[in-house]
């Protein structure tokens, strides 16, 4: 009978080869897609094999010697179900100590002096590369306050993968497509609890509120709070939704016993986000948040979910790529969060965040790329329009037309966009007729006398 080892057999006898996920079950005999998957999954996070592709376009094939040996290099956890590549040794040694017997392990609860400790600006939870790395695959072109009729796909995206991501990491069984159709058409997917469709859809609420309020939202008690509101909704006893806990909360799989106390909460967490609100680095902002919100607990549940969406808030303000926590295993979440509980390190959580964040802009330029998104058009378009129309006002001869734009170019262009401004506006001007002047200012007596002069 068919099993994993029989589905890593078939991929050792073509190392080389990048396999469909009906070639793998065609050559190892008639099994169910789901289990299929599962198999490949967890070879995947095992390091076994690797991937590439979205959907149907997937392959799979082993992973060469020397990734593997590379692996190896980074620390490997023997036995374990954590994508091993993700972490430093030192971090994968730290994932190795929770995996020990909770009776093994000592009891841990929350220290005010861990907070305490953390020096806004002098500390930090990434490393200076970490940093650097981060903001060179994050930053964009604004995205939400000026990119025009595209945000509205790009915020679908968003809205898509983080609610799928964040609920997938909380044990939610809707698939990818299964999220879509329920957050763009409102179909919920067929045999699934009520409880997972509500998770979904209160994602959908909660990131509505952060963009919408972009411009002036800061990571304060009354944002947080007002997350934890959307996020809890139905799914927590009645007025508990928001509203920061008096009594005590136990976390499952961990040796950590969260403090307990509606003001003791209140003051902890006010502390916390008044540190936050002091980081300049918006990453370091960002996991500071990720981590300090986690390991407070301030709520009856859903704690997670809400470091996770108050997580992306400085990243949103400072026009970065959202991270989306794509394709992280939940195992290795778990186990990392598991670490900061217990141990107060956040190295495994600070690896899985960079990993992650990787894909994450990856799916958002690929999106990009779709529905053919032009951040620097985006963002210039009031300009660029405002050119044309005068150009076309004066009745500026073709001859003249780049002279013209060159001396024109307005002074909040910035430097690295003049080039592309100037063939945006050049372009627009190539293909200007009476269907494209709505909206410009001018008349089509302004265009015919501007077209005589060519």
């Amino acid at each position: 009978m068919a099993d994993k080892s029989t589905l890593l057999g078939v991929l050792k006898a073509a190392p080389d080869r990048w396999m469909s996920a009906a070639e793998l079950k065609g050559a190892i005999g008639d099994v169910p897609d789901r289990t299929l998957r599962n198999w490949l999954a967890a070879l995947a996070g095992n390091g076994d094999i690797e991937t590439r592709g979205e959907r149907k376009g997937r392959r799979y094939r082993l992973r060469s010697p020397s990734a593997l040996a590379g692996h190896a290099a980074a620390g490997a956890v023997p036995n374990s179900r954590i994508p091993a590549a993700i972490f430093s040794a030192q971090n994968a040694a730290l994932l190795k100590r929770i995996e020990a017997p909770l009776y093994t392990r000592s009891p841990a609860t929350y220290r005010e002096e861990w907070l305490a400790a953390y020096v806004p600006n002098e500390s930090a939870y990434f490393s200076v590369l970490q940093r650097e790395a981060l903001k060179a695959l994050g930053k964009r072109d604004p995205i939400f306050r000026q990119a025009g009729t595209y945000i509205r796909k790009i915020y679908d995206r968003l809205l898509i993968d983080f609610s799928y991501n964040s609920a997938r990491l909380e044990g939610n069984t809707y698939t990818l497509a299964d999220t879509e159709r329920l957050l763009l058409q409102g179909t919920a997917a067929p045999g699934k609890p009520d409880a997972e469709r509500i998770m979904i859809l209160n994602h959908k609420e909660a990131i509505a509120y952060l963009v919408r309020q972009v411009e002036t939202l800061e990571p304060d008690e009354s944002a947080i709070r007002t997350i934890h509101y959307l996020l809890a909704d139905s799914l927590v006893s009645p007025g508990a939704a928001g509203q920061i806990r008096n009594e005590s909360v136990r976390v499952s799989g961990t040796t950590y016993a969260p403090i307990e106390g509606r003001e003791r909460l209140t003051r902890l967490l006010n502390a916390l986000l008044a540190k936050a609100r002091a980081i300049v680095d918006p990453f370091e902002q960002s996991l500071f948040l990720l981590v300090q919100l986690s390991y407070l607990q301030a709520f009856v549940d859903v704690n997670k979910r809400t470091a996770r969406l108050a997580s992306i808030i400085p990243l949103i303000r400072g026009d970065f790529v959202p991270q989306s926590f794509v394709e992280v295993d939940p195992d290795a979440y778990l186990k990392a969060t598991i670490v900061l509980y217990e141990l107060n390190e956040v190295g495994p959580l600070a690896d899985l965040y960079v990993w992650s964040y990787r894909r994450s802009c990856d799916r958002f330029d690929n999106q990009a790329k779709v529905i053919g998104f032009d951040e620097i058009s985006a963002l210039y378009r009031p300009l660029r329009r405002a050119m044309v129309a005068e150009l076309v006002r004066q009745a500026v001869p073709p001859a003249k037309v780049a002279q013209w734009i060159t001396a024109h170019v307005p002074g909040n262009i910035e430097p690295q966009h003049r080039e592309k401004f100037f063939s945006d506006v050049q372009a627009e001007l190539d293909n200007l007729d009476t269907s494209r002047i709505a909206g410009l200012g001018i008349t089509v007596e302004d265009l015919a006398r501007w077209k005589q002069q060519s």
